[in-house]
């Protein structure tokens, strides 16, 4: 195992001391580890949004491209929501 060495401000390593303390974990390393692991997995999320967003973007340009889009304009989407309004009343 590596060892490193971190700088935490004083609030946070105190809230670590305190889930060691509390039993909620063995060590500060536990608690180290632990914070990397749901840092790891909270990235794959942004990065799993980031790629449907980005497919999403190639389609609007994909339609745009095929001249399948209409210009904008913001009277057609309030009009669009005021429909989808009525249908849910």
């Amino acid at each position: 195992m590596e060892r490193l060495t971190i700088t935490l401000t004083p609030d946070l390593a105190a809230r670590v001391k305190s889930a060691v303390e509390g039993g909620n974990y063995g060590s500060v390393s536990e608690v180290m580890r632990q914070a990397l692991r749901d840092w790891e997995l909270a990235e794959a999320r942004r990065q799993a949004e980031l790629q449907t967003l980005r497919a999403d973007v190639q389609v609007g340009l994909d339609q745009i491209a095929a001249g399948k889009a209409k210009p904008f304009s913001t009277a057609r989407i309030v009009k669009a929501g005021e429909r989808l309004a009525a249908k849910k009343r």
